[in-house]
């Protein structure tokens, strides 16, 4: 399982993003390896937010659902135990600038056992969650 971040989600769908030819070519990479992706409502609502602001709200509904009807992505809830170790991790780590977002993804690809992102946010790397090895480090 690949855990699929907000960067990486932008810069597949906004075509002028800074990681779009790298987002585009590692998606395809993961698709022909037949690579389960994951990823949280929380990652999405900060995608959803951010696509309506640079590519639209018509787009960025295109965009939703094309993902709800990817067989291979399963959207993970961000739940209760997620989000109160992420509080740890947010305490824990406070001079590192994470997110509480990436905070929440932490703890939920430590409960599902995820050892990999497709992300372009060093703080992954920082967490010790490697990037995909087709995937570079920002």
């Amino acid at each position: 399982m690949i855990f699929v971040d907000t960067g990486a989600w932008v810069g597949i769908a906004d075509k002028n993003d800074q990681y779009a030819k790298r987002a585009s070519q590692q998606y395809t990479h993961l698709i022909l390896r037949k690579e389960k992706l994951v990823t949280t409502d929380l990652i999405l609502v900060e995608t959803y937010n951010l696509l309506s602001q640079t590519i639209g709200s018509k787009a960025t509904i295109t965009f939703g659902n094309i993902l709800s009807s990817i067989q291979f992505l399963k959207i993970e809830t961000v739940i209760k135990l997620d989000w109160d170790k992420a509080w740890k991790i947010l305490e824990k780590y406070d001079d590192k600038g994470f997110s509480f977002t990436d905070c929440t993804s932490f703890a939920l690809m430590e409960r599902l056992k995820i050892k990999t992102a497709f992300s372009f946010d060093a703080h992954f790397i920082q967490m010790g969650y490697p990037l995909d090895s087709s995937n570079h480090e920002i």
